[in-house]
C-alpha cells in the first residue's frame, strides 16, 4: 500500500485553516491537485477526500464498514429521533416504514394542493424594486412541503406550521436570549403536528399513503412515541430551506442565461405546464437537474470508517473520515464538459452535451441507504415553484450584483438573492409553434 497524497499541513492543526477558510475550494482544489484520493488533517482527525466513484460506491454501500458523520443540520440537535439521525436496522427500519409515502403515485396524489399554495405565495412577491427572493420561496417550499407530506391534515396546521417552524429555526442556538418565546414556538409547533395527527385519526386515510399514516400507525402500536413522530415530521418539513435554496440558485442562472429562461417560458406556454403536467416539461427538468448540480444543497457527506478499508493503493483505517463532496464530483472536468458552465442542454436526451457518466458523478441528494427519501419531493417542489414563476413574472439581477458562494449548509445565493421582478403581459405568454422543441 502508498501513502495517499495530499497537503502537509500544520504539525498541529492539520489543513483545518484552509478548510475553514473555503471547505469548497479545498477540497476542489485539492482533488484537481491530489487525484481521487487525497488524504489531509483537520486538527487529529485524518480525513480523506474521495471523489474515486467506485470507491464511493464502495462506502456508501458497506452499512458496517462506515457510519454517517455528516454535519447535521443544526434542527436535528434540537429534533433528534428522525430517520437522518438513526443508524443501522433501526435507520432501515424508519425508512422502509416511510417509503410508500414517497412514492411517484403518492406525491403527484397531492400535488394540486401544493401548486395553490406555490401560487398564492408567489403572487406575493412585490414588483418593480429589487428584493430579496429567498425569504418568499423559503416560505413557499414550507407550505408546499406541508401539503405534499400531510396530505388533507396538512390543510389544517399549515399556517401554524409556516408561522412557528422558522421560528424555531431563528431561536435554535439563541435560546438564552429568549428561551420562553423559543419554548413557546417549540410548543406551538408540536402542538400543530400534533394536531394533524389527530385530524387523520379521526378521518382515516383518504387515497394515496403521506408521512402522516405510516407515523400515526406507529404510535398507536406503541412502536413510537409522540415527540419521535414530531421529530421525523419537522426535520421532513425542514428540507423546505436547502428546496428554497436550489430554486434561488435556477432563478439566479437563468437571469444570466436570457435564451435558456424563453426555452423555458416557450414550453411552459405551451404545454400549459401546471400540476402532475410539470412532469412533462423537460427543459424544466433539465433546468432543474443543471442547476442541483451547479448548486448541491448539500455540499459534503462524511462517514467514519469503523475498520480498515482498502481501495487499490489506498489504506483507510479505522476511526479516519471519508469525505465525499457533490459540489466536487458535479464539476470535476473529467465527467463534465464546461464544468464551471450552467448548461441545462446536458440533461437533454439527444442534446450534444448530454452524456453518459458514472451515478457517483451526479448525488446532489446523496446515493446509498441514506440517500435523501425526500428527492422526488424537493424536485417535484422546484419543478412547481420555478414553472409559477416563469410562466407568471421575468426576473433581472441588480446590476453588478455577484451571487458569491461559502460554506455553509445549504449554499445560498449572497443576501438572499436580491431581484427585480416583474410580473409577464398576457401576450408575452401566448403559445408558439415551436414551443416544445427541447
Amino acid at each position: 500500500m502508498i501513502r495517499s497524497p495530499g497537503p502537509k499541513g500544520h504539525p498541529l492543526h492539520g489543513s483545518w485553516p484552509e478548510f475553514r477558510a473555503d471547505p469548497l475550494a479545498f477540497l476542489l482544489d485539492g482533488t484537481l491537485a491530489y487525484g481521487d484520493f487525497f488524504r489531509f488533517r483537520l486538527g487529529l482527525q485524518q480525513c480523506f477526500a474521495v471523489s474515486d466513484p467506485a470507491a464511493i460506491l464502495e462506502v456508501f454501500s458497506d452499512r458496517e464498514g462506515f457510519t454517517d458523520r455528516t454535519p447535521p443540520h443544526r434542527m436535528q440537535d434540537a429534533y433528534p429521533r428522525s430517520v437522518a439521525r438513526l443508524e443501522g436496522a433501526e435507520h432501515l427500519e424508519r425508512r422502509r416504514a416511510l417509503a410508500p409515502a414517497f412514492q411517484r403515485e403518492a406525491v403527484f396524489a397531492r400535488v394540486e394542493a401544493a401548486e395553490r399554495v406555490v401560487r398564492e405565495g408567489l403572487g406575493r412577491l412585490r414588483t418593480g424594486e429589487a428584493r430579496a427572493v429567498l425569504p418568499v420561496l423559503e416560505d413557499v417550499a414550507l407550505r408546499s412541503a406541508s401539503m405534499l407530506l400531510l396530505g388533507d391534515a396538512g390543510e389544517r396546521v399549515v399556517e401554524r406550521i409556516a408561522t412557528e417552524l422558522p421560528r424555531v429555526e431563528a431561536w435554535l442556538g439563541h435560546a438564552a436570549d429568549d428561551e420562553a418565546a423559543y419554548d413557546k414556538a417549540r410548543e406551538a409547533l408540536a402542538a400543530s403536528i400534533v394536531a394533524a395527527a389527530e385530524h387523520r385519526r379521526a378521518a382515516g386515510s383518504r387515497g394515496a399513503t403521506d408521512l402522516l399514516d405510516p407515523l400515526v400507525r406507529a404510535v398507536d402500536a406503541g412502536l413510537m412515541d409522540e415527540q419521535a413522530m414530531i421529530d421525523e415530521v419537522v426535520m421532513m418539513l425542514v428540507t423546505h430551506v436547502p428546496t428554497a435554496a436550489a430554486s434561488a440558485w435556477a432563478l439566479h442562472e437563468l437571469a444570466q442565461r436570457p435564451e435558456v429562461r424563453t426555452r423555458l417560458e416557450e414550453e411552459l406556454d405551451a404545454l400549459g405546464a401546471q400540476g402532475a403536467a410539470v412532469e412533462r416539461a423537460a427543459v424544466l427538468s433539465a433546468v432543474v437537474m443543471e442547476t442541483l448540480r451547479l448548486h448541491p444543497p448539500v455540499w459534503v457527506l462524511a462517514r467514519e470508517a469503523r475498520r480498515e478499508f482498502c481501495h487499490g493503493p489506498h489504506t483507510v483505517s479505522a476511526g479516519n473520515e471519508v469525505l465525499v463532496s457533490p459540489y466536487v464530483m458535479q464539476r470535476l472536468p473529467r465527467y463534465w464538459k464546461r464544468p464551471e458552465e450552467f448548461l441545462p442542454e446536458r440533461f437533454l436526451p439527444g442534446s450534444p452535451w448530454h452524456e453518459e457518466r458514472p451515478s457517483a458523478a451526479f448525488i446532489p441528494f446523496g446515493l446509498g441507504m441514506r440517500k435523501c427519501i425526500g428527492e422526488r419531493t424537493a424536485v417535484l417542489q422546484m419543478k412547481l415553484m420555478l414553472a409559477a414563476l416563469v410562466r407568471d413574472f421575468r426576473f433581472e439581477l441588480p446590476a453588478g450584483y455577484e451571487a458569491g458562494v461559502g460554506g455553509r449548509r445549504p449554499l445560498v445565493p449572497r443576501d438572499g438573492l436580491p431581484i427585480l421582478v416583474e410580473r409577464r403581459s398576457k401576450t408575452d405568454r401566448r403559445p408558439r409553434d415551436h414551443a416544445a422543441a427541447g
